[in-house]
């Protein structure tokens, strides 16, 4: 579509395909998700297992069954239902696997014990008819009846900050799309959170929470949000206007950001590999040597004085708990 010679581009994403395909590419992130969502303290190294995989693939379009997966013995089920607009909710069940034992097998009364699956509902958008609350009413066969209130998230009232501290960036990818329709008030809110947003991930990626073959296709889909939610807004603002918004976000380079990151793991592993001569240096002569002539070969080496002066620190330590230990009386 051109408007006023602006080329503006609108993507068809399904939404399920997006959020799966970012989940099933790293169990780290995947864990990192759901410990996010449900409170859980998953180990980070656990092993995940995808019970339908098969359909995972690199587009981003077309509409995909439930997925399972299995982490640290438990089943998560993950639903996404919704129309071709993105009007979309995520349910999300954790089931505990076994959670059904019969017991008193050799008596005539047994018990059988369900633990009901721990259930969320996110909504990706909030409209009028977007409910705040939910509370499942279940009747059972035998006239029992039970309510459940049900936890929500709407993903429109949750900050960029809250998002990126629950490690819930897979659904993050979705925020810009809580904009629409997008307004002439709300312009200079959408650049905000656009931008927190795209700081968010580049942090996050930086730190390991976001793997770094994924950060570049994570940012993609929100720039591809960021242009549709553009798109649909030519009856409520100037296009010209918001599309200027779009390219000077603040895009990150991820080939930079990464180079960085590998330089400052060969950095911090050089400084470890200097303190450690230092230390041993201290530890081999320090008795007998001057630590003013134990700190000069160590500067002749190309040894920091920064770094001298943390393993001098770090052997007069443990000098004085080794004296400490000694100078106690036996029990």
């Amino acid at each position: 579509m051109i408007y006023e010679g602006v080329e503006i581009q609108e993507t068809k994403l399904s939404y399920d395909k997006i959020l799966k395909n970012t989940l099933a590419q790293s169990d780290e992130l995947t864990i990192r998700f759901i410990n996010g969502l449900l409170g859980d303290n998953i180990p980070l190294d656990a092993e995940v297992t995808w019970l339908d995989k098969e359909t995972i693939n690199d587009k981003n379009k077309g509409i995909v069954a439930d997925f399972y997966p299995k982490i640290d013995g438990k089943i998560y089920s993950i639903e996404l239902e919704g129309d071709d607009r993105g009007n979309m909710a995520i349910r999300v069940f954790k089931y505990a696997v076994g959670g059904a034992i019969l017991h008193g097998t050799k008596v005539t009364n047994a018990e059988l014990n369900i633990s009901f699956p721990q259930p969320c509902v996110i909504f990706l958008r909030n409209t009028a008819n977007t409910p705040r609350t939910l509370t499942w009413n279940i009747d059972f066969f035998d006239g029992q009846k039970v309510s459940l209130q049900v936890p929500t998230i709407l993903l429109g009232e949750m900050s960029i900050e809250e998002i990126a501290r629950r490690d819930l960036f897979p659904i993050g990818q979705f925020y810009l799309r809580t904009f629409e329709p997008l307004t002439k008030n709300k312009i200079d809110a959408f650049r905000e959170a656009a931008t927190e947003l795209l700081e968010s991930m580049r942090d996050a990626a930086e730190r390991g929470a976001i793997p770094k073959y994924l950060a570049p296709e994570m940012q993609n889909i929100v720039r591809e949000i960021a242009e549709n939610t553009v798109q649909k807004s030519k009856m409520e603002v100037d296009l010209t206007m918001t599309t200027n918004i779009v390219e000077t976000l603040p895009w990150v380079d991820y080939k930079e950001v990464f180079r960085k990151i590998e330089e400052r793991g060969k950095a911090e592993g050089i400084t470890e590999a200097q303190m450690q001569i230092a230390l041993n240096l201290f530890n081999r002569r320090g008795k007998d040597t001057s630590k003013i002539e134990l700190a000069k070969i160590l500067r002749d080496q190309g040894i920091s004085d920064e770094i001298i002066q943390s393993a001098i620190k770090q052997y007069e330590g443990e000098l004085a708990k080794k004296q400490k230990k000694r100078s106690s009386p036996e029990r």
